[in-house]
């Protein structure tokens, strides 16, 4: 199984899972014209895609759902409140949709998906499991924090996408107005860079060993101080990245180097 990410930030966010000949897109918030030039740099068109896994219904994760299903007629599973934001924002896309519940499960040509529910301010907002092979990969991104079903989901995992949004004194010394602060720190909005390292942390001890770090605010963080932060933590708890653990941090507006899982 291969996974890497087109773009990850709070601008828009959109990854491809493969193995064998199917391929899965994780979210889609960034326009058709990129998805379609970050698909042809793993050799791969629109038209190859199984589906797309939509974790929630925010601009930045479903911006090209439109055209996507308007040229492509590409499938879109989500769970239920997804839906209905979707549909509302772009209800040409309805007949494409289908909805499943968190906690249950999709057999995608030879990948098998699983979602869970994650704390954020969204309608139903989902993680995915995704395993094939024998292999398990994690996409978690957009959480406040990390709850017991993240921790029962995420258990075991070979490899995990997860999110580093935010250095916490970044976010407070920046000119974000105080709403949008709040709603960022809260238990419904974004981990910081300190949140994920402790989160990488529990995904090692449960045997992760590969995580990419992801969906990074352009302005409230640094691929530095993300990467420090988590790599730093780790060490102290005993796993060397680049020996134990292989860590990296997603570009915002380009593709990821693809991960083997």
């Amino acid at each position: 199984m291969r996974v890497c990410t087109l773009a990850s930030s709070s601008s828009g966010n959109c990854a491809i899972v493969s193995h064998g000949g199917t391929h899965i897109l994780i979210d889609a918030g960034i326009s058709l014209r990129r998805i379609r030039d970050g698909l042809r740099q793993v050799e791969l068109t629109p038209d190859k895609l199984e589906c797309v896994l939509i974790t929630h219904e925010h601009s930045d994760h479903i911006g090209g759902i439109g055209m996507l299903t308007k040229y492509h007629k590409t499938p879109v599973f989500c769970s239920g409140g997804a839906s209905n934001g979707i549909s509302s924002a772009y209800p040409d896309a309805g007949p494409f949709i289908s909805a499943f519940e968190p906690g249950t499960s999709l057999a995608l040509g030879a990948i098998t998906v699983t979602s869970f529910r994650t704390p954020h301010d969204a309608s139903d907002s989902v993680g995915y499991i995704i395993e094939a092979a024998g292999r398990k990969l994690i996409y978690v991104t957009d959480l406040g924090c990390v709850t017991q079903e993240v921790l029962d989901a995420v258990k075991g995992a070979d490899a995990a996408v997860i999110e580093a949004n935010h250095d916490r004194e970044m976010l407070r010394n920046g000119s974000y107005p105080s709403f949008l602060k709040n709603r960022i720190l809260s238990k419904k909005g974004h981990l910081s860079n300190d949140d994920s390292a402790h989160f990488a942390v529990l995904l090692a001890a449960s045997g992760s060993r590969k995580i990419l770090l992801a969906h990074l605010s352009r302005e409230n963080n640094t691929p530095e101080r993300a990467g420090s932060t988590v790599a730093d933590t780790l060490r102290g708890n005993g796993f060397v990245t680049g020996k134990d653990i292989e860590l990296d941090v997603a570009p915002p507006f380009s593709m990821s180097r693809v991960f083997e899982v």
